[in-house]
């Protein structure tokens, strides 16, 4: 996704006009048919108007930067922009590891078990399993794990998703925000499923 696409998604999602954000970093008069060519990809903005852009739309600079897989922030923004644009893409979710013992050879072994909210598709081809022994990138990963389940779960709106995501890294207060009461009740067997582990 370029950064004019980003741009369009993010203001649609703030509900502003194309001259409202062109006023709000100091367009002027052209600030719709700016904006209008940023969107569209005729111009690109500098990185100090982008700046500009990010403080306007109340998001991330990362949000609305370019797709570049060298750093591990931007390797999570292109993942969650594929989320955003192919809903389904990519579904999170966590494993531990549990000592086992083989009975035909008494040695030790490794198994994991996959838990969370992970549903396999109705699909001839079982889903392929990937994880990363990086820190970070586990740690970031996690996070959005648990943003992600509160979204299946349907404790937070698609909306709110979203502005998870826009607002990442440092989202994390927005989780506060929308975190469910602690007495509410699953309205269906769907909500009630998504604490149940799977294997």
């Amino acid at each position: 996704m370029t950064t004019g696409e980003k741009i369009k998604r993010i203001r649609q999602h703030r509900k502003m006009t194309q001259k409202e954000l062109g006023e709000a970093i100091g367009l002027g008069a052209s600030g719709a048919n700016r904006i209008a060519q940023y969107e569209m990809g005729y111009r690109v903005p500098k990185k100090p108007l982008l700046q500009k852009m990010a403080a306007a739309l109340r998001v991330s600079p990362m949000a609305l930067a370019e797709e570049d897989m060298r750093t591990l922030g931007r390797v999570m923004e292109t993942l969650m922009w594929l989320d955003t644009e192919v809903p389904g893409a990519i579904c999170l979710t966590t494993m531990e590891w549990q000592e086992a013992w083989d009975e035909e050879e008494p040695v030790h072994a490794t198994e994991v078990k996959i838990f969370g909210n992970a549903r396999a598709p109705a699909s001839m081809f079982p889903p392929t399993v990937m994880w990363t022994e990086n820190a970070m990138l586990d740690g970031f990963l996690c996070e959005w794990g648990r943003v992600q389940h509160s979204y299946f779960c349907r404790e937070i709106t698609p909306e709110q998703y979203f502005e998870w995501k826009i607002q990442w890294p440092g989202a994390d207060r927005l989780l506060d925000l929308y975190a469910p009461p602690a007495d509410k009740a699953p309205e269906n067997e769907a909500e009630e499923e998504c604490g149940a582990e799977d294997t």
